[in-house]
């Protein structure tokens, strides 16, 4: 068991590591896309050609960028009437809510892989960028693949949130960029 909470350790590292500072960054393409065309539009008559587009596309890939990381800090949104009423039943709950999480994006993952071989056979472009559309779909599926290995980690580990851990508090061992300094 040891071995399988190691590698569940590892791979949520990993999972941190990447996809925190792709979201961080998207936002950040996002922010200066959106300073870049109303300046262009006001300043110059002259906006970025398929700007909305593009901030769509960079949506996606903010949000589905995240989910893996609030599938493996368990940070979703849960309304809690029946934990609320009955308490004894909240671990039960939570353990059904990440069961039935897994199998959901599972299974969205595989539609969406279908879904983005229909596009590339109708080579799919967006209207005003001629953006392709099959690139976004399978980054969809894999991340919804992905969103659904946080979910079994979440689900067998419990990975505590950056905001979780004290500033005197020493992290997990392992948890850290300083493991080789112990």
């Amino acid at each position: 068991m040891r071995r399988l909470d190691r590698i569940a350790d590892r791979i949520a590292r990993l999972l941190v590591a990447v996809l925190a500072p792709l979201s961080a960054l998207t936002l950040l393409a996002i922010l200066m896309l959106m300073i870049a065309d109303v300046a262009g539009r006001f300043l110059f008559n002259r906006p970025i050609r398929g700007a909305y587009e593009i901030t769509e596309f960079l949506m996606c890939v903010l949000i589905l960028g995240a989910l893996p990381l609030v599938a493996l800090w368990r940070r979703h949104v849960e309304a809690s009437l029946v934990a609320d009423v009955m308490p004894r039943l909240t671990p039960v709950l939570h353990w059904l809510a990440g069961v039935l999480s897994l199998g959901l994006f599972g299974w969205l993952a595989t539609l969406m892989w279908t879904y983005g071989d229909q596009l590339a056979r109708q080579n799919a472009r967006s209207l005003f960028g001629g953006i392709p559309h099959a690139p976004f779909a399978y980054y969809i599926a894999a991340l919804c693949l992905i969103s659904a290995l946080a979910t079994a980690i979440a689900l067998v580990r419990r990975i505590p949130a950056p905001d979780e851990i004290a500033p005197h508090e020493d992290p997990p061992r392992g948890a850290g960029p300083d493991e080789a300094g112990r």
